[in-house]
């Protein structure tokens, strides 16, 4: 809405209305939006105001603006706002409008003490004082939360409907939370129908776009019978005689549950106490047995799973102390041996496989070659043989040194090569010829072994 100003009135002024005729009312303008918020919220007020650019050939600039809080405090204040208050510590009010055409105010936090008329003023650097003659109306509001159930004073129970409603002066538009956290229903009614015990919590709301709850908080409680009952044992179900025992019940129910411990006792069951848990020293064996709880509220009531607990005597306990040593006994010495070996076999494995291996091997067999002059031999004449009949009986021997490759070998013994040997002999330069005999190699037929022929030449 478009706001009046009011100005003391002097003589400068009064010549600018003279030459300026309708400034009064169409160049100074303060321009308001009311606004109603929600108590704990915060809000902002939007203004805009307006002044001429000169007067009377002078440049006007504004150089203080302030806001106020009440009619009676518009032209003298206090201020809430004072740009030229340096001492203005107040973080409740935060103007965010600067001096020109914008003079928005925001206010955290708002309570009730804050609703009223907020008016803005401000100063020109021709000693002008300005200020909107009607402020911003500001509405404070109540969030206001309630329930409806089917019974006005009876509880609610699994399978009801519950209406929530949260209702305030400003908006429709909420947020509704469960304890402390989000829900995506945005209306003012948050409808709870077929309810069941998890949709139990506290509920609040508040105005839409809002990251936490600002109403108060109302309790959803939902009541059911006992579910889930069970039994547990401290320190475990099978003891020493003299032992301290405690059997603990547990249940999920809504109201308070009634606890009421049992034993069986052949084909009855003896009643023990009625509370959550079972301590008692077990004195003897007669305590072992078979134990149980049961649970009720107003809704219904469930028995516990069956607990066996196991009373030993010192001299079972003994034996059943002297039997687990036993095992672990059993358990370790195993390892203890196993453990070294199977490391051992490892290194051992370990250098085999990284030793270092030639390339190549050569092997080295050494023949003894028996060279046997025969009997008969063409290249000789009877005068040589007359004059020397002892070199004839004779027998020279000679060593044949045979080096294969490895590789080789299978090659060669395949293709039956024929090696050649050269002896010398100084009483006589003749040829002789005689046959080697080499071994025969394992897995090979003696029809396949190798010729080996021998040159002897005598000198």
């Amino acid at each position: 809405m478009s706001v009046g100003l009011t100005q003391p009135i002097w003589m400068e002024m009064a010549l600018a209305l003279l030459i300026l005729p309708g400034v009064w009312c169409t160049s100074w303008l303060v321009l308001y939006q009311d606004v109603c918020a929600v108590r704990g919220s915060s809000v902002v007020i939007l203004c805009t105001y307006h002044y001429p650019e000169t007067l009377v050939n002078k440049n006007l600039t504004v150089e203080k603006v302030m806001w106020s809080h009440g009619r009676k405090q518009f032209f003298d204040g206090p201020f809430i706002i004072d740009s030229n208050n340096r001492t203005h510590t107040a973080t409740k009010f935060e103007y965010v409008g600067n001096k020109v055409h914008n003079c928005t105010l925001q206010i955290h936090q708002v309570e009730q003490s804050d609703s009223g008329e907020y008016a803005f003023r401000f100063e020109t650097n021709n000693g002008g004082k300005w200020t909107g003659s009607n402020g911003a109306k500001v509405n404070i509001s109540e969030l206001i939360i309630s329930m409806t159930t089917p019974k006005v004073h009876g509880p609610i129970k699994e399978g009801d409907c519950v209406n929530l409603t949260c209702m305030n002066n400003c908006s429709s538009a909420v947020m509704w939370f469960r304890n402390g956290k989000p829900l995506q229903e945005e209306s003012s009614t948050l409808y709870l129908c077929d309810i069941s015990f998890q949709d139990s919590g506290n509920y609040s709301c508040s105005p839409k776009h809002h990251n936490r709850p600002l109403s108060e908080v109302i309790r959803v409680s939902v009541e059911y019978s006992p579910r889930n009952t069970s039994v547990s044992v401290w320190p475990s179900s099978e003891v020493l005689e003299g032992s301290d025992v405690t059997l603990t019940c547990s249940s999920n129910a809504n109201p308070t549950l009634n606890y009421t411990w049992f034993k069986i006792d052949g084909d009855s069951c003896l009643e023990m106490v009625s509370q959550a848990e079972l301590q008692f020293n077990v004195t003897h064996t007669g305590n072992s047995g078979k134990y149980f709880c049961v649970v009720s509220n107003k809704h219904g009531r469930q028995n516990s799973t069956i607990l066996s607990l196991k009373v030993k005597d010192h001299a079972e306990g003994m034996a059943a102390v002297t039997l687990t040593i036993l095992l672990a006994v059993l358990a370790v010495v195993p390892m203890i041996v196993i453990v070294p070996m199977v490391t051992w076999h490892l290194v051992a494995h370990r250098k085999k496989t990284t030793a270092p291996k030639p390339d190549t091997e050569e092997n080295t067999q050494t023949t003894e070659v028996h060279v046997t002059s025969p009997t008969s031999d063409c290249s000789l004449t009877e005068e040589r043989r007359e004059e020397e009949p002892s070199q004839q009986d004779e027998v020279p021997y000679a060593t044949v040194h045979i080096t294969k490759q490895r590789a080789n070998i299978q090659q060669q013994n395949e293709e039956a090569t024929a090696i050649y040997s050269s002896i010398w002999e100084q009483q006589a330069k003749e040829d002789l010829y005689s046959v080697v005999s080499r071994p025969t190699p394992r897995g090979k037929q003696a029809q396949d072994d190798p010729v080996i022929y021998s040159t002897v030449f005598r000198q």
